[in-house]
């Protein structure tokens, strides 16, 4: 079965207080499938609470979830944001709603010890290792979103709720529309005129970040 999705996207604030978009468009929208911007697990982007009917949840999981981001909300407020999801999301349950749940980001070894830039935001926008990080970590996003789409069978009309940043989401969609290489090159990398499509641009990242020019090896499809 093809499905033809609705995509909704909604940001939220990593800041010094709740930010409730997220957890509201949960209310609004009743979503089948939501995606959250979360390192994928080791098998994959799917979760646990997706094998259970509404009724049988895993709620000591569930509940563990919850205890986590309280501790973390002490020391970022915004944390208290995705206590308002996952409640919601258990409201979902509670009324026969069996909303799906995928971690689709990269994994977390990548991101912790890739993203090593010094420059604020968003002036990093104008370092072009900034957009190889974004392009090695987004491809993965891609692949993740592809692969749940690909073994959902339940509509044909999902409501897919999407939890990633605007600066994330912009390029997934780009990247789900199946671009050619030279379009994704342009679209990424199109303003720096000092790097080319070519193997020698290794070399280049490999100067500043070894550990990012082993993932981008990975998932180029340059050259």
């Amino acid at each position: 079965m093809e499905i033809k999705p609705r995509f909704i996207q909604r940001n939220c604030i990593e800041g010094n207080e709740i930010d409730p978009r997220q957890a509201n468009a949960i209310l609004k929208y009743k979503p089948d499938i939501i995606v959250f911007e979360m390192p994928q697990g080791k098998n994959g982007p799917n979760t646990i609470f997706n094998i259970y009917p509404c009724n049988k949840k895993p709620i000591e999981k569930f509940n563990h979830i919850i205890k986590d981001l309280e501790i973390s909300a002490k020391k970022y407020p915004y944390a208290a944001s995705d206590i308002l999801v996952w409640r919601n999301i258990k409201k979902m349950w509670n009324q026969g709603i069996n909303t799906q749940i995928y971690n689709v980001d990269a994994p977390k070894a990548m991101r912790s010890r890739c993203f090593k830039f010094k420059k604020p935001y968003p002036s990093i926008r104008k370092d072009w290792l900034f957009w190889i990080y974004l392009y090695s970590r987004e491809v993965v996003i891609t692949k993740n979103i592809r692969a749940l789409l690909e073994n959902y069978h339940i509509k044909k009309d999902p409501t897919i709720l999407i939890f990633l940043q605007s600066i994330h989401w912009n390029n997934v969609k780009f990247l789900l529309a199946n671009p050619s290489k030279e379009e994704i090159w342009k679209h990424y990398f199109g303003n720096f005129k000092n790097i080319k499509p070519t193997k020698e641009i290794e070399n280049q990242i490999k100067d500043r970040n070894k550990i990012l020019n082993y993932y981008w090896k990975k998932v180029q499809i340059f050259y």
